[in-house]
């Protein structure tokens, strides 16, 4: 088995983990389609590209491009280079995530910006974006390539609200964020995906529906390993969201259901990551039933994508969607 599938099995625990069967070779060229870069690059380049694929990651959006697109038989150059251009604007999206945030490991591995300087990093992420515009290109589609150029705009105007709603509890505000934030990275697998097989209207809103339900529960799912997960699962300090003031799921229910806890009182006031207060209330968060309200909401999320997906006729990849739906909710990191 490759060494990328290997991965899926590592991060995915479920009783149908053999979704990916139907794109295995499809799954193959995108990994190789990802370390192509141009032929006059620099040396720096290889270097960033290699140490960011070899991190391994599950490889989810492309493998959800590669599915939709095998339900219409797209063609399969185009079908690699859409897939290995989402993944790619992904992990454009995560170098620019770690220089803004601070981090310093991400999987359990120093970022780009741990090792080099912040302009550097800033060109490889900018180099990335490139990268990812050409490789969706390839596909030779107009439309494709304004969903590309519209889900990048829509991310960047994320990150920018979310620069101007830390220490804020906001349920709307939160669901917007992760929409942005991730979700629409996984309806741009499957619209785009759709489009290149040039599905029928109707299929095509059904798989962005089902894009957008397992896009917002895939990133649920995170917030709540945020909390119940270890640094070594995680790759990232456990409740690394809520020491930079941004109030995930299981915070915003469990301050519903205390409102005067004074851990969090204290963290809106001050409006600073206090050590102490944090740790606190990420350990109230986990006592209580913060966490499986949020994995409840998320396993309907997944619910309602699976259900979407009736309405499309039967094949092996419309079930190895489903399936992998499925896992994002037993996913352990």
């Amino acid at each position: 088995m490759h060494q990328h599938l290997d991965t899926f099995t590592t991060a995915f625990t479920t009783a149908n983990i053999r979704w990916y069967e139907p794109i295995q070779t499809e799954l193959t060229a995108v990994e190789t389609r990802l370390r192509t870069l141009s032929f006059d690059h620099h040396d720096l380049l290889t270097i960033a590209t290699d140490h960011l694929f070899s991190a391994g990651g599950i490889r989810i959006r492309p493998a959800i491009s590669l599915l939709t697109s095998g339900i219409f038989n797209a063609d399969y150059d185009h079908t690699v280079s859409l897939a290995a251009g989402v993944e790619m604007l992904h992990t454009a999206t995560l170098v620019h995530d770690d220089l803004v945030d601070g981090s310093l490991l991400r999987r359990g591995l120093p970022t780009l910006n741990a090792d080099w300087s912040p302009e550097t990093t800033v060109l490889v992420g900018d180099y990335l974006f490139a990268r990812a515009a050409s490789l969706v290109a390839e596909t030779e589609n107009v439309k494709i390539m304004n969903q590309f150029t519209n889900t990048l705009m829509v991310i960047l105007n994320g990150e920018i609200s979310q620069q101007f709603s830390r220490w804020q509890i906001n349920r709307q505000e939160y669901f917007e964020r992760i929409y942005a934030k991730t979700a629409a990275l996984f309806v741009l697998a499957t619209r785009a995906a759709a489009l290149l097989g040039n599905a029928e209207k109707t299929h095509l809103q059904v798989l962005v529906e089902f894009g957008r339900s397992i896009g917002v529960a895939f990133q649920i799912i995170d917030d709540i390993l945020d909390f119940t997960g270890t640094a070594e699962q995680i790759g990232k300090p456990i409740g690394s969201d809520l020491r930079q003031g941004l109030f995930t799921l299981p915070v915003i229910l469990y301050s519903e259901a205390h409102p005067n806890d004074p851990d969090l009182r204290k963290l809106l006031v001050a409006k600073d990551g206090d050590h102490h207060a944090v740790s606190r209330l990420i350990s109230s968060v986990r006592k209580s039933d913060a966490i499986e309200v949020s994995l409840c909401e998320a396993r309907s999320l997944i619910a309602q994508g699976q259900s979407s997906l009736e309405k499309i006729p039967y094949s092996t990849y419309v079930e190895s969607l489903s399936a992998l739906a499925e896992s994002v909710v037993e996913r352990k990191l």
